[in-house]
């Protein structure tokens, strides 16, 4: 006879499957393996309609010079690289960056504040940086170089983690949590009800409509950004570049993911289009690229990001009023936050000691 298909000892739903929600399937997965996992969203990963599919995919423990989010930050940055190194496909390599978006006071005041608390962020000048990118005639002449990031192919990391997780996949709509007194009890979606024991929302711009089922009343703000896709062309960028008016890097594929300032791209006017190929000519005028025989950047695609911003700024992650099985992970940075944020969440499902570094950064029920 074939074996008993193995009882799970508990169901756990995951309303959402961006970076966020897939980290937390895989995290829970390994933490829980007689746990049943269901994540749902309304669109398949890959489909470009999640907050990771408009993402420049960098991860890194730059803050407003804020100690207690810089080590939230740091140690999700270090939880990063043990993910590269438990799963050899995973679309995900340990990178350098170049960040001179800051005036050079901005620059001088954070790198002495990151390195006093243990990062390796150094200040380089233009002689420094071209000695590396020589390519790089755009240098600037100050920057802060930091070695040890990480730059993620997020829709398809996210995939592979929701993959190696195990959870059962739904592509369905989520219209409202069902309470029964102090606990969610199922989740309503298009295909009808799904009964859980716990209920994770990681659904971004999507959880105050779904908070608001019960009662909850959760604002989020917003700021918009051009995330623009080039046509493959030969590897000349290894490092993470970040500036004023364009962050740049290349994908694995050798495409260029480029991106704009944030807001810079958001009126309704706007001519994306034009605005996708500007960025293209700036990367063209930044970069000598006729040495290494790449001609006009083509663009493949472009999106506009939209990230999540909890008031304040902060990650907002914990247990939300007084539903003991709901928790919400609300979050700018969650490319970055993605793995300190599911281990968060396993620690809340399993009733385990929370993160120290976690601790500061609970749910905050707010309406402006």
């Amino acid at each position: 006879m074939p074996p008993k298909p193995k009882k799970m000892s508990k169901k756990i739903i995951i309303i959402g499957q961006g970076i966020i929600g897939a980290c937390t399937a895989y995290t829970l997965a390994r933490a829980a393996p007689d746990y049943e996992i269901v994540s749902i969203a309304a669109h398949p990963i890959a489909s470009g309609a999640t907050a990771s599919g408009a993402s420049w995919g960098w991860v890194n423990a730059h803050t407003d010079n804020d100690e207690e989010y810089f080590n939230f930050r740091n140690a999700s940055r270090l939880m990063w690289h043990d993910l590269i190194d438990e799963l050899p496909k995973l679309a995900a390599q340990i990178s350098p960056s170049l960040v001179f978006d800051l005036s050079d006071d901005a620059m001088k005041t954070a790198q002495a504040h990151h390195a006093d608390w243990g990062y390796r962020v150094a200040l380089v000048e233009r002689a420094q940086i071209l000695e590396q990118l020589s390519l790089f005639r755009g240098a600037p002449d100050l920057a802060l170089f930091t070695q040890d990031e990480v730059a993620v192919e997020t829709e398809l990391a996210a995939h592979h983690l929701l993959e190696r997780s195990g959870a059962t996949k739904v592509i369905a709509q989520v219209h409202a949590l069902i309470p029964h007194g102090s606990q969610i009890k199922a989740v309503m979606t298009d295909q009808g009800p799904i009964a859980a024991d716990h209920v994770i929302l990681a659904a971004g711009h999507g959880s105050p409509d779904i908070l608001r089922s019960v009662g909850v009343e959760y604002a989020l703000d917003q700021s918009f950004g051009l995330i623009v896709r080039t046509l493959p062309v030969q590897k000349f960028l290894a490092t993470m570049i970040m500036g004023m008016d364009y962050h740049v890097r290349q994908c694995r594929d050798g495409s260029l993911l480029i991106g704009g300032a944030f807001d810079q791209h958001q009126t309704s006017a706007m001519d994306y289009e034009h605005a996708a190929q500007s960025l293209c000519a700036a990367i063209e005028t930044a970069f000598d690229l006729d040495a290494v025989g790449i001609g006009q950047l083509v663009v493949d695609r472009f999106t506009i990001g939209k990230r999540v911003l909890p008031h304040g700024g902060r990650p907002q992650i914990g247990r939300v009023g007084h539903y003991e099985n709901l928790i919400s992970l609300a979050m700018h940075g969650g490319v970055t936050n993605a793995p300190i944020a599911a281990k968060t969440a396993s620690e809340l499902v399993l009733g385990q000691p929370r993160s120290a570094f976690s601790a500061p950064f609970d749910f905050t029920r707010t309406r402006p």
